[in-house]
């Protein structure tokens, strides 16, 4: 299982959760740090929400069916595309496990 923690601006909340920190310590599940400012390792951003932001390009809805055809995109994702989706965020973290989680300027 795998839970995070974000603000809207995409920083990890987790500091600022301690329900969610005693929670997650009394499980024992291991908390791994997302570095800060990094899209480039968010998954969704980089396929599923891809996937939705093209289908809905030039398309104006009123706010419920926006939330219908979004559910409707988002249910249309199969296993095999997900599990692609996962596969290709692990390539993308490599280097970033590669560095212990060090940050170098240029990524």
């Amino acid at each position: 299982m795998l839970i995070v923690l974000f603000d809207i601006n995409g920083i990890n909340m987790i500091k600022w959760a301690p329900l969610s920190q005693t929670f997650l310590a009394d499980k024992r599940v291991t908390v791994l740090e997302h570095p800060p400012y990094s899209p480039d390792l968010a998954t969704c951003d980089f396929y599923l929400l891809l996937k939705v932001k093209n289908a809905l390009m030039g398309t104006h809805f009123q706010s419920v069916e926006v939330k219908v055809k979004t559910a409707h995109l988002l249910k249309t994702v199969t296993a095999n595309e997900s599990e692609l989706c996962f596969e290709l965020w692990k390539t993308r973290i490599q280097p970033w496990i590669d560095r212990e989680g060090k940050h170098v300027e240029g990524d």
